[in-house]
């Protein structure tokens, strides 16, 4: 009998702590959620930022791709070692110095005038200027945006619209027209549970985003 009731109290007691390690581990996680997303949040601020600066430099995509770093600075302490932080806009398969871009004229992409961004050169004084490609713009003059904000509609903000993946946090930066007139930042991704459970995007995966768009200074 004593040894029933010995083995009894052992079994109660290994899921009584079994119980207050999972709640403990749980109450940690959603701590760590919540601040998660409000650095998700802070972070897509600083990017908008720094990338809403008036692109001088003859490769408009370095303004973009110092809004992309400084949005991956802000939210790195906060998502260490439940995310790895990508900035690679095109699925992940093309970094910013392989972008292209095309000579505008009065909003109006020129053909046959295509080349990498950080190759243009411009006159300060030419009629024209460099910008993204039309698919790499987040607004109407992208074939893509079928009315609306077309938030999202840029091939650059692909690894944000793709779904939630544990693990994985894309930074995605575009301006929303050539000249510019704003910019849109989307981070968005999924982080590692510390507690397992079926989350809406799958095993162990709590998905975290913000959307952000902010007018861009002159243009000049």
């Amino acid at each position: 009998m004593r040894q029933r009731e010995s083995g009894q109290s052992m079994v109660e007691m290994a899921l009584g702590v079994t119980i207050f390690l999972l709640a403990t581990l749980g109450a940690i996680q959603l701590g760590l959620l919540a601040l998660a997303q409000e650095g998700v949040q802070t972070a897509a601020l600083a990017g908008a930022r720094t990338a809403s600066g008036a692109p001088l430099n003859s490769n408009p995509t370095l303004t973009l791709e110092s809004g992309a770093t400084a949005a991956r600075n802000a939210l790195s302490p906060e998502v260490a070692g439940m995310a790895t932080l990508t900035l690679c806009p095109g699925a992940g398969t093309s970094c910013w110095g392989s972008l292209e871009c095309v000579r505008y004229q009065s909003g109006i992409p020129q053909p046959g005038t295509q080349e990498l961004c950080n190759s243009v050169s411009t006159n300060s004084n030419a009629p024209y200027t460099y910008g993204p490609l039309p698919s790499d713009l987040d607004g109407p003059q992208n074939p893509g945006c079928h009315g609306g904000g077309c938030f999202g509609s840029a091939a650059t903000m692909a690894p944000c619209a793709a779904a939630a993946v544990a693990g994985r946090v894309a930074i995605c930066v575009a301006y929303t027209s050539w000249p510019p007139r704003a910019v849109d930042v989307w981070v968005a991704g999924g982080l590692r549970a510390i507690v397992p459970w079926i989350g809406s995007s799958g095993p162990g995966t709590i998905p975290v985003a913000s959307r952000l768009r902010l007018a861009v200074e002159a243009f000049s």
